[in-house]
């Protein structure tokens, strides 16, 4: 099935590409590959479309392909393209866990001198000035080896949903152990027809590395050895054990919804959506879509939500980077200036949701009535709900990023994601027949495994 969608990806971008050729120049044809715009509003292509009328002069025009499937799936047909041998990508917007990889292949280019330039300081340290725009701990996720290879376009931190009519807004403080969560969380479902607590994103992909990685971290452990380049021991008894056989035991006792092992992040969204869970670990764009829902499917709940920071939350994000390869540097480096810029990312978060990577979003915020004006102006109405919450969640967006882990910054990121799940997975899903504690075993197996993954060894 993998296969096949990656096919499906290819022939997707290739009759975008095709269609293109066809409308102007080679020679002027930028293109730039993202995973799929989940906004639901376009906003991707809104964007690409205005700096396309804004150059016509020049005569290039920049060309959106989105690509299907998972993070996971995306980055396969990046890597396709990259190794091709005649890339035809311009821009990619990739995860951020996978920068580093790209920049160790050489697939992308080191972005401070063309920034720099690009902003009119061509004597200045592209990476200052980059650190002097986006947030600190984002320019980091995109560094490797002391050079940064992106620019930061939509971020990404673990949140923890919530039903607030049943928990009580604020009753979920910074600063729980995940287990004490938990407790909190099964408090509040006494009683009612909810019949499980938590649901995150435990299917077979990147995911599952994360969610993981995150519940480690909130029982005051760490995945990774901070400092070092290793794995923990997770198979010696410890935090790190101790929060795997947490998990183990919250999918065998019903804690955690069974159908996580199976959900990505839409899936997750939809069955807590529906009412089938207390809580729900995502990311930060999807407390828009849960209020526009909410309020048009008249549920009642569309004030019955809240959302904070999720204790061990591991930094995301997507970038923008430009290919080793392009032509069209100077102007491809326009584009992620303009896709970067203060109007675009405000109109990426109020009229999206999608987390902003530039430190002014979040001090120069606007009103619910400005951004209803702002949307407006892009034929988007209808989401005052969102807009009257808007502004609370950027300050916990803010706050979650700046104390968030980040992934480890490697170019084997892929292959250890991979040994984690495909190791860990099925031990979890044995969990649900009784499994439990983990077989240490099985476990000294996938730590192993992970471990050499992490080095490439």
């Amino acid at each position: 099935m993998r296969e096949v969608r990656r096919i499906a990806a290819a022939a997707a971008a290739l009759a975008v590409l095709a269609a293109a050729a066809c409308e102007v120049e080679e020679d002027r044809i930028i293109y730039l590959a993202t995973g799929r715009d989940v906004s639901g509003n376009n906003l991707y292509l809104s964007l690409i479309q205005e700096w396309n009328r804004a150059h016509q002069k020049e005569g290039y025009r920049a060309y959106l392909v989105e690509l299907p499937g998972s993070a996971d799936e995306q980055y396969a047909e990046m890597v396709r393209d990259a190794q091709s041998g005649s890339p035809e990508y311009d821009i990619i917007n990739i995860d951020n866990q996978f920068i580093a990889m790209f920049a160790e292949a050489g697939w992308i280019k080191e972005i401070g001198p063309g920034w720099a330039e690009a902003n009119g300081f061509p004597d200045a340290d592209g990476t200052a000035l980059l650190e002097g725009t986006f947030r600190e701990k984002l320019i980091r996720s995109v560094t490797y080896e002391d050079e940064a290879y992106a620019v930061p376009f939509t971020a990404d931190v673990g949140m923890l949903y919530y039903r607030r009519d049943l928990v009580g807004q604020g009753s979920l403080t910074a600063g729980r152990t995940f287990h004490e969560i938990l407790a909190e969380l099964a408090d509040a479902a006494e009683g009612t027809d909810v019949d499980h607590l938590y649901i995150g994103q435990f299917a077979q992909y990147e995911g599952f590395t994360v969610n993981t990685m995150e519940i480690v971290a909130g029982e005051q452990g760490r995945l990774i050895v901070p400092g070092e380049q290793r794995l923990a021991d997770i198979h010696r008894n410890g935090a790190e054990h101790q929060a795997l056989n947490l998990i183990a035991a919250s999918f065998e006792d019903g804690t955690f919804h069974p159908a996580a092992l199976d959900s990505n992040e839409e899936e997750a969204y939809v069955r807590f959506l529906s009412g089938e869970t207390v809580a729900m670990r995502n990311w930060p764009i999807w407390y828009r879509r849960l209020l526009i829902a909410s309020t048009e499917n008249d549920s009642g709940h569309a004030s019955e939500y809240a959302v904070e920071a999720l204790p061990g939350a591991v930094l995301g994000g997507q970038s923008l980077a430009l290919a080793a390869e392009t032509p069209h540097e100077e102007a491809a480096l326009d584009l992620i200036r303009f896709l970067t810029g203060e109007e675009q990312q405000q109109l990426l978060f109020y009229c999206g949701g999608y987390a902003p990577t530039r430190q002014d979003i979040y001090v120069n915020k606007l009103s619910p009535e400005q951004a209803a004006q702002l949307c407006a102006s892009y034929e988007i109405t209808g989401e005052d709900a969102w807009h009257n919450q808007a502004n609370q969640l950027l300050d916990t967006i803010r706050l979650a990023i700046d104390d968030a882990q980040l992934r480890p910054v490697t170019p084997y990121y892929s292959q250890f994601s991979e040994e984690v799940f495909s190791g860990l997975h099925p031990m979890f899903a044995d969990a649900l027949h009784g499994a439990v504690p983990l077989d240490a075993k099985r476990l000294a197996q996938v730590y192993t495994a992970a471990d050499r993954a992490l080095d490439g060894s």
